[in-house]
């Protein structure tokens, strides 16, 4: 028994070490080939009827990732002309509802809104297991604009992406290695999830920490070739707009800036009094404006005045 222990320990011991170098030594062309997909597979969309909003249309959507794996999403649609119009793409860590409001705010705007919900992973998984799902995040948010690009209302040189938390590092990842992105915005992000992982104080991560015990920095090296500070540098030319919030428990304002100042121009950064959920209006409605603009949409000003009862 002691002879079989050595050896798996040897062998992990290897593979570690391998996995340890893997995101410093690789190329960015090397890190984007995780992410490559076959576009030929089908989507095998699914769609169903939700509801009508004050003439914005609500369905439900199912979708495959890659061959075995779907993913779930809300499509939001603007009703009225024939034209083509921007798209914009959502990923929130709480869950697709967290963005449904910001959805059908910019669908007054004009914009065509499709919120995805992949499968998340969690570091409860295996190390290479929880890797391949942030992989396959991010690969959701590539068929999320094969989806869009499929649309003939959907104008495909005007596709945004906005993302929380875990969607923003997922998002930044997506934005680098495939550039149909004309804007993204990244609501409290942070450098990846081995950064978090490593050294965030929230109870969610302290209690991986404490679970993986010896463990952790193994762990942490098999997955950080997924981290977005590999990525955030190669945006360009995409339009970026970074949301940090101050009095975030789990992403400090170091984090922040350190994700911000790896990323490529453009690029501007925006911080609010808030905690991890950002619901400050300001928050709110800068994103909305940067959208609008970025994305040729309808003016924004006047849905916002008439939302806050604003003159």
């Amino acid at each position: 028994m002691k002879i079989v222990h050595r050896f798996h320990l040897a062998t992990l011991l290897i593979v570690l070490m391998v996995g340890a170098v893997y995101a410093q030594s690789s190329t960015f062309d090397q890190l984007a080939a995780l992410y490559t997909y076959d576009k030929s597979t089908p989507l095998e969309l699914e769609q169903k009827d939700v509801n009508v909003r004050n003439g914005i249309k609500i369905y439900w959507l199912s979708f495959t990732v890659t061959k075995g794996n779907r993913a779930n999403g809300i499509l939001v649609v603007p009703q009225g002309d024939n034209k083509r119009r921007p798209g914009i793409i959502w990923m929130h860590s709480g869950g697709p509802f967290f963005w449904f409001s910001d959805a059908l705010l910019m669908a007054q705007a004009g914009a065509i809104s499709l919120i995805v919900s992949p499968n998340f992973g969690s570091p409860d998984l295996p190390a290479a297991q929880y890797r391949d799902a942030m992989i396959g995040a991010v690969i959701s948010i590539r068929r999320a604009i094969d989806i869009l690009e499929s649309r003939s209302d959907v104008d495909p040189g005007w596709i945004g992406y906005v993302g929380h938390s875990f969607g923003a590092l997922m998002g930044a990842v997506a934005a680098a290695v495939d550039k149909r992105f004309k804007a993204a915005v990244f609501e409290v992000g942070l450098q990846g999830m081995s950064y978090h992982l490593r050294k965030s104080p929230v109870g969610w991560a302290a209690g991986h920490r404490n679970r993986l015990g010896s463990e952790l920095e193994s762990y942490l090296k098999v997955i950080s070739p997924v981290d977005a500070i590999n990525y955030v540098g190669h945006l360009s030319p995409t339009s970026l707009l970074f949301q940090s919030a101050r009095l975030d428990p789990g992403v400090s304002e170091q984090d922040s800036l350190e994700f911000y100042n790896a990323a490529s121009d453009p690029k501007q950064l925006k911080w609010y009094d808030a905690t991890h959920e950002v619901t400050d209006i300001e928050a709110i409605s800068d994103r909305a404006r940067f959208l609008a603009k970025e994305l040729k949409l309808s003016s924004i000003d006047p849905i916002l005045r008439k939302k806050t009862g604003l003159n």
